[in-house]
């Protein structure tokens, strides 16, 4: 209410969710790595905190963060997340899939051999 755009961090527990949807906090920043490796199910956990702000109808949005691989971002996509950090290798995860780098190497030699017809 006082207009201080807040993001509330380091949350390893859907129940800060609550805490940050009540205050009406702008961004609740949970890091699934980090859970993961002190034994939680950060993926479970950042889903429950996606349906608890959902469920209150809350414009507090969850910031997923410490991702470590593009198979848990789209996973998290799935689940209605939709605010993401993540390491510029976890970017260059989202673009390598074999079968696109293969079919874009086959439009290349296309082109190139469209090229030297003309």
């Amino acid at each position: 209410k006082s207009g201080v755009r807040i993001c509330l961090t380091a949350c390893y527990g859907s129940k800060q969710a609550l805490v940050a949807a009540g205050m009406g906090v702008e961004y609740i920043a949970p890091y699934l790595g980090r859970m993961t490796d002190n034994g939680k199910n950060g993926f479970d956990e950042c889903v429950k905190m996606q349906q608890i702000v959902d469920g209150l109808q809350a414009d507090t949005r969850i910031l997923a963060a410490s991702i470590r691989d593009a198979e848990s971002l789209a996973d998290l996509a799935v689940e209605g997340l939709d605010t993401f950090t993540f390491s510029p290798d976890v970017a260059r995860q989202l673009f390598d899939e074999p079968l696109t780098l293969s079919a874009a190497e086959e439009f290349e030699k296309a082109a190139a051999r469209g090229s030297q017809t003309l």
